[in-house]
C-alpha cells in the first residue's frame, strides 16, 4: 500500500528532536486525526501554556456534526476529583473529619466502621454498581439516583466484600455517598455546591453537573453524544450508546448517579480546574499535598494497581480521590481516568514538568491509551508509540462467523493469525464479540455462535480466568448447567478473588 512510506516519514518526524518546538505533537495529532484513531478532543499544556488544543471526529456521528474545542463531554470518573476536593474543603472548614463514620451524616446507612477516608480511598468494601442489578431486573425502566443507594444497601444480602481499610477496590458508590454527605453538611445540592465552591473560583464557565431527570446534556447543543458500535466485532456501524440495549444498564439505568460522574465540561475548563487546584485557589497547599499522598491500608502498605490509560513502565496508587502515577521516565504524576460505554476521558498532571494532558474520546476508541501515552512522550522529547493500523482478528473471525458460519470463520482466522504485521489478537475483543452475540443480537442461532467465540477464547488464552467465566455465562444461557459449573469452577480456581463467578457458581449449585 502506498500509504506506508508516508506513515513511516511521519513517524520519523514525530521522533524528531524537541528543537522543532511543538511540531512533533501537531504532526502526531494531524496523523491520528486523518487515520480516524481519535474521535474527540486533546489538550496538552506545559507550565500553564497550552501547546496543543485539537479536535477530531464527530460530536454526533448521525448528523455529521464535528467535535470542536469547546465541545462539552461528560467527565465520567474524573468527576470524582471534584467530589474529593469538595470534601476536603469542608474538612478544612471543620465541618467534617475524614475519620468520621458515614453513619454520622447518613444515619440509615447500614454499615458501621466505614469512614469518609475509606470512601475517598476506595477501601470501604462496599459493592459497586452491581448493587442495583436486582432492582433494574425487576423494574427495567428504572433510572437509579443517589437516593436509591441506601435503600438498596439495606437490602444487600452479601455484606461488605472485606473489612474497611483492608483492601483497595474501586467503588463508584462510595463517591455517590460522598456527594450525599456534601449535601447534608452544606445544605445545598451537590451541583449547587460544586458550582459555587469549585467552578466559580476556578473560572469554569463552561461546566455543570448534569442531574436526572433534567440532564443538561439532553438540551445542550454543545454536548457530545456517546457512540458505540452495537456489534463492534462483526459490524463497523456506530450508534448512540443509549440506543443499544446491552449498554442500557450503565448508559440509562445508572445515569442518574452524581458524585462519581456526570460533571460535564470542556478540555479548556478542565485546564482551568488544574490551574486552580495547583495554584491553591481551591485548597490550601498542605491540603492539596495531602490529597496527592498515597493512601495506606490497615497494614500500613500502599496498594498499587495497574496503570490507568498511560502505557509502559510504572505503577499507580490512589490518594484522596487522585490517581498517583510513578513512572521511571517521568517521575510522579497525578490525575484520573474515566470510562463509560461510548466514552473515555483522561486527565494527567506531571508534577516534575508541570505538564498537563487532557483527552476525551466519545467512541472510547481502542487507541486512546496509546494516544495519551504518545502525547506525554512527545512533550518530553521522546518518540511516540508506533501508530497501529492493524486489523482486529476478532473482527476477521466475527464478521466471517456471522456471514458464513463457524468453519469458514476458523479458516479465515487460521489463514491470517500469524501475520502480526497486519493483524492483532485481543482476548478482550473476542470476549466482547461473544457478549455481543449472546446478549446484543437477535438473528437465528446467535447464541450458539456466541458459544463458539467463548470456546475459542479459552483455547487461545487458557490462563485467563475471565474467558472461562464468560464461557460459563454462555453455557448457562443455553441451559447447559453442568458445563457452566465446570467453567465457573475453572475461573474461580484461576482467580479466587473473582466474586462475580463465585456468585454465578453458587447460584447454579
Amino acid at each position: 500500500m502506498k500509504v506506508f512510506p508516508v506513515i513511516f516519514w511521519l513517524i520519523a518526524c514525530l521522533s524528531a528532536s524537541v528543537s522543532f518546538g511543538q511540531k512533533p505533537l501537531q504532526y502526531y495529532f494531524d496523523t491520528i486525526t486523518r487515520m480516524r484513531q481519535l474521535n474527540g478532543n486533546l489538550l496538552v499544556a506545559e507550565n500553564g501554556r497550552v501547546v496543543l488544543n485539537g479536535s477530531a471526529g464527530f460530536a454526533a456521528v448521525r448528523t455529521g456534526e464535528p467535535n470542536q474545542p469547546d465541545s462539552r463531554f461528560n467527565l465520567a470518573s474524573i468527576s470524582k476529583l471534584f467530589t474529593a476536593t469538595a470534601i476536603l474543603q469542608l474538612r478544612d472548614k471543620r465541618k467534617v473529619s475524614l475519620e468520621d463514620e458515614v453513619t454520622d451524616y447518613l444515619p440509615d446507612f447500614p454499615f458501621k466502621n466505614i469512614t469518609i477516608r475509606h470512601l475517598l480511598t476506595h477501601t470501604s468494601g462496599l459493592p459497586d454498581l452491581e448493587l442495583f442489578e436486582l432492582l433494574v431486573r425487576q423494574f427495567p425502566d428504572t433510572v437509579v439516583t443517589n437516593r436509591d443507594i441506601i435503600p438498596q444497601l439495606r437490602k444487600w444480602s452479601r455484606g461488605l466484600y472485606f473489612t474497611p481499610g483492608e483492601r483497595f477496590a474501586y467503588c463508584n458508590i462510595g463517591y455517590c455517598l460522598l456527594a450525599m454527605i456534601i449535601e447534608k453538611v452544606s445544605g445545598m445540592s451537590y451541583g449547587a455546591y460544586v458550582t459555587r465552591a469549585i467552578f466559580k473560583p476556578a473560572g469554569m464557565t463552561d461546566s455543570y453537573v448534569s442531574n436526572y431527570p433534567d440532564h443538561g446534556w439532553q438540551m445542550d447543543n454543545r454536548c457530545i453524544r456517546m457512540h458505540v458500535r452495537p456489534h463492534p466485532y462483526y459490524d463497523s456501524t456506530y450508534a448512540d450508546v443509549d440506543s443499544v440495549p446491552r449498554h442500557r444498564y450503565t448508559s440509562y439505568n445508572c445515569s442518574g448517579l452524581t458524585g462519581s460522574a456526570n460533571i460535564v465540561t470542556t478540555t479548556g475548563d478542565l485546564m482551568k480546574f488544574d490551574m486552580a487546584f495547583f495554584g491553591y485557589t481551591l485548597l490550601k497547599p498542605s491540603t492539596a499535598s495531602e490529597a496527592l499522598t498515597p493512601a495506606r491500608l490497615n497494614n500500613g502498605q500502599v496498594a498499587y494497581e495497574t496503570m490507568d490509560t498511560i502505557l509502559g513502565d510504572g505503577k499507580m496508587t490512589t490518594g484522596l480521590g487522585w490517581e498517583i502515577f510513578d513512572q521511571p521516565d517521568f517521575g510522579i504524576s497525578v490525575g484520573h481516568g474515566g470510562f463509560m460505554f461510548g466514552l473515555a476521558t483522561f486527565y494527567f498532571h506531571r508534577l516534575d514538568g508541570k505538564q498537563v494532558l487532557i483527552g476525551f474520546d466519545n467512541t472510547a476508541g481502542s487507541e486512546f491509551g496509546r494516544i495519551m501515552t504518545s502525547a506525554l512522550s512527545l512533550l518530553n522529547g521522546k518518540a511516540a508509540l508506533a501508530i497501529r493500523n492493524k486489523q482486529s482478528l476478532a473482527f476477521v473471525y466475527g464478521s466471517t462467523l456471522v456471514k458464513a458460519g463457524s468453519d469458514a470463520a476458523a479458516c479465515a482466522l487460521n489463514i491470517v493469525k500469524d501475520d502480526t504485521l497486519h493483524y492483532y489478537m485481543s482476548e478482550w475483543e473476542l470476549n466482547q464479540l461473544g457478549g455481543s452475540l449472546l446478549y446484543g443480537s437477535s438473528f437465528d442461532g446467535h447464541r450458539q455462535l456466541a458459544l463458539e467465540v467463548f470456546k475459542l477464547n479459552t483455547f487461545l488464552f487458557p490462563q485467563s480466568f475471565n474467558v472461562y467465566g464468560s464461557y460459563g455465562d454462555g453455557l448457562r444461557e443455553m441451559g447447559k448447567r453442568r458445563e457452566a459449573v465446570l467453567m465457573y469452577e475453572k475461573a474461580v480456581s484461576l482467580n479466587p478473588q473473582d466474586e462475580d463467578d463465585k456468585a454465578s457458581l453458587k447460584a447454579l449449585q
